[in-house]
């Protein structure tokens, strides 16, 4: 059994981790417990032992079990996706394709996906909401991004990086498939949720 004071630290530490995950301050985090500013910080500074009613509170206003306040031996968390499980959530008829490698929950949504554009073919994404970045990497071919009215040529080897608040695509250049990964950063946002399909593309003529 673990000593009043290591559990103190242990709660102070994972109260204050989970809300600076969940971007919020000390003020929301007491307002969406009902508890008080005070009780919040004595909390994180492990001057105290929270009541379990307090626990329960704070647990449910970061969203989380009580185990998760009190556990100060869990291991990190490690998942992995095999290749034969990552699914694949567009296709064109020209043979292009866009794996969903893996990705986390929200509040701040990391996806990562491996992309292969047949030439000629294309995709048009979306506008994302404001803050949404996303990287793309050439591993092979030739690749055209437009962003807005800007437009980049990759090659192999090739990375670019930009805010997707705009329209953008993403086009086979040259006489070869290209082959990309891509990474999606979208913070903070708690309604958002992983994807389980994405549109048609759109092939320029």
């Amino acid at each position: 059994m673990q000593p009043a004071d290591a559990v103190a630290v242990t709660v102070g530490r994972n109260v204050r981790a989970l809300r600076q995950q969940r971007r919020m301050t000390i003020d929301g985090l007491a307002a969406a417990a009902g508890v008080s500013r005070g009780t919040v910080i004595q909390i994180e500074t492990a001057r105290t032992n929270p009541s379990i009613g307090t626990l329960v509170a704070l647990a449910a206003a970061l969203r989380v079990g009580v185990a998760s306040l009190v556990d100060g031996d869990a291991e990190p968390r490690v998942v992995v996706r095999r290749g034969s499980e990552a699914p694949r959530l567009w296709s064109s008829d020209a043979g292009s394709s866009a794996v969903f490698c893996i990705g986390t929950d929200p509040p701040d949504v990391v996806e990562l996906w491996d992309w292969t554009l047949q030439p000629g073919d294309g995709f048009d994404g979306e506008a994302h909401p404001m803050g949404t970045q996303e990287v793309l990497s050439v591993l092979s071919g030739e690749l055209g991004v437009r962003v807005g009215g800007t437009v980049q040529r990759l090659g192999k080897g090739d990375t670019v990086l930009f805010q997707a608040h705009a329209p953008h695509r993403y086009y086979a250049e040259g006489d070869g498939p290209v082959r990309f990964v891509m990474v999606v950063l979208q913070p903070g946002d708690a309604g958002l949720v992983p994807p389980t399909s994405i549109a048609q593309a759109v092939v320029e003529e």
